[in-house]
């Protein structure tokens, strides 16, 4: 019995550890690469801690993450030293997986389908987003914004570029693909819609809000692989088709972790007692 439920725990402690580890992995990955959101982008002023905190907090969590998965591994081995330290401190980090877990879970399967609603300008919000897309559409490839285009996308898409200020110049210095680049752009009219749409046009070939763009507005113009689907439509699906199976991935290690809970309690209680029955042996 005793060795089922030390094998139980040593199991999800490697799945802990394992966490922590791709956690920690992806962290140095966003430091050594430079990605992520670009706040001062986002809110076109100083938030230096923002990106600080987005650089070393998945590194920081993905650490104490694997250290507590160790200490699980650990504790559940034969007659280890410091046992009771590791499984206390294993106690603590399969609560607060258990309570996080068990409450994202909740909320993914309850509230996945309603998040965005039904109308893609259903709040205040998306009603930005979708008029500073219309802005954006109307400065690239306009009078103050030359857009450069490959042959091969002119190619592909003649009548979208009827009447547009392009060039197809290679030995420009400067080629703007993307609204961003445009002189006359400012962060603080298109703070909204900048870095979601630059994202969703890269992930999920999509383009504008309520209504598909001839071609991609915020990521690269010459990118030909726009689907002709708005990106909200294309959001909307990817939120609730991914909203219940990580709802259910969740409950799952939810369940794991609660169980864990009472395994290391009966652990200890099981070295209490036997440390008893060997102090009253000694005693007789």
């Amino acid at each position: 019995m005793i060795k089922c439920v030390k094998s139980v725990v040593k199991f999800s402690g490697n799945i802990i550890a394992a966490i922590g580890l791709v956690i920690l992995c992806f962290g140095l990955f966003v430091l050594y690469n430079e990605v992520g959101l670009d706040y001062q982008d986002l809110y076109y002023n100083s938030a230096d801690w923002l990106k600080t905190l987005q650089e070393y907090g998945f590194i920081i969590i993905g650490t104490v993450i694997f250290l507590i998965g160790c200490t699980g591994v650990h504790g559940a081995r034969q007659k280890p030293k410091c046992q009771k330290t590791c499984l206390m401190i294993y106690q603590i980090g399969a609560i607060t997986f258990f309570m996080i877990c068990t409450s994202l879970a909740i909320f993914t399967l309850l509230y996945s389908n309603d998040i965005f609603g039904k109308e893609c300008k259903g709040t205040v919000y998306f009603e930005e987003i979708d008029s500073q897309i219309k802005l954006a559409d109307q400065l690239l490839c306009s009078s103050q914004c030359q857009c450069y285009i490959t042959q091969e996308t002119l190619n592909l898409n003649q009548k979208a570029f009827a009447g547009k200020n392009y060039t197809t110049k290679e030995d420009l210095e400067i080629k703007i693909k993307q609204v961003q680049k445009c002189p006359s752009y400012q962060i603080d009219q298109y703070a909204a819609s900048a870095q979601v749409m630059q994202a969703a046009e890269k992930l999920l070939h999509c383009s504008g809000w309520c209504n598909p763009t001839k071609y991609y507005i915020f990521s690269d113009i010459n990118d030909n692989s726009n689907e002709g689907q708005s990106c909200f439509k294309e959001t909307k699906y990817f939120v609730e088709s991914t909203g219940k199976i990580m709802g259910y991935i969740l409950l799952g290690l939810g369940i794991l972790f609660g169980l864990n809970v009472f395994l290391v309690i009966l652990l200890c209680c099981k070295k209490e007692n036997r440390n008893r029955i060997d102090y009253l042996m000694y005693e007789t």
